[in-house]
C-alpha cells in the first residue's frame, strides 16, 4: 500500500493532466424538482488511467448552482449541490467501477465517455416563469481524497501510532492541506448555460 501511495504521489506531481470537459445538456423539471443533465467528457485522461491500472482510485466532484439573472446582483436560487464519484477498477480487475455518493454503483467495460450526471437542484416552486436563470457547473477530477490521503500520510510520515514528534507534525500539516483541497493535483472544468426563461425550465417534456 505504501509503495502504491508513493507512486501515485510522485505520478501526480510529475506532469499536468489532460483536459476535462463539461457539457450541460439541459435544465428541466420532469416532476417537481429542477434537474440539470450534465455530460462529463474525457472523465479518465490517459495519465490518470495509469493510476487506475495500478490499483489507485480517482474522485470526480461535480458541483452545480442555479442562479437567477438580475440587473444588478444575480441571486443564487438554491445552495450549491455536490455529487462525488469514485472511479476505480471493479472486483474483476478489468471493468471500471463508478460509485456515486448518492449510493449507486455502476460498472463499465471501459471508462464511460461521456459520463452522464443528473443533478437535482431543488424544488420547482422557487422558479418564476417570467424570470431568467442559468446553471453554473464545476467538475474536478483527481486524487487523493480522504482514505487515499490517510494512506499517503502513512507512507510519508509513518503511522500515527509509531510517528516521531516530527512525523506527527508533518501528518497534521498534511491533513490540514488536504482539508483545504481534496486533491494534491487535479484537473477542473467549468460550464455555464445561457440565460433561460423560467417558463422554459418549468415546461414538462412531452410524453
Amino acid at each position: 500500500m505504501k509503495t502504491l501511495a508513493l507512486s501515485i504521489l510522485v505520478g501526480l506531481l510529475a506532469a499536468p493532466a489532460s483536459a476535462l470537459e463539461l457539457m450541460i445538456k439541459n435544465v428541466r423539471t420532469p416532476a417537481s424538482t429542477v434537474t440539470a443533465n450534465i455530460e462529463v467528457r474525457d472523465v479518465l485522461p490517459d495519465r490518470f488511467k495509469r493510476l487506475i491500472d495500478d490499483g489507485g482510485v480517482l474522485h470526480l466532484r461535480v458541483e452545480a448552482e442555479l442562479w437567477e439573472s438580475r440587473p444588478v446582483w444575480d441571486r443564487l436560487v438554491y445552495p450549491a449541490i455536490v455529487r462525488v464519484f469514485r472511479l476505480g477498477r471493479a472486483v474483476s480487475g478489468r471493468e471500471i467501477s463508478v460509485n456515486d455518493s448518492g449510493g449507486s454503483t455502476r460498472t463499465y467495460p471501459t471508462a464511460p465517455n461521456p459520463l452522464p450526471v443528473a443533478i437535482e437542484l431543488g424544488n420547482s416552486t422557487r422558479i418564476t416563469a417570467s424570470a431568467k436563470y442559468y446553471v453554473h457547473v464545476m467538475a474536478t477530477l483527481g486524487t487523493l481524497a480522504e482514505k487515499d490521503a490517510e494512506d499517503v500520510g502513512d507512507a510519508v510520515f509513518g503511522r500515527e501510532s509509531d510517528s516521531t514528534g516530527l512525523g506527527s507534525l508533518g501528518r497534521r500539516l498534511f491533513r490540514t492541506a488536504m482539508k483545504v483541497s481534496d486533491y494534491l493535483q487535479s484537473v477542473s472544468a467549468e460550464a455555464t448555460t445561457k440565460k433561460t426563461p423560467g417558463a422554459e425550465i418549468l415546461a414538462r417534456p412531452a410524453p
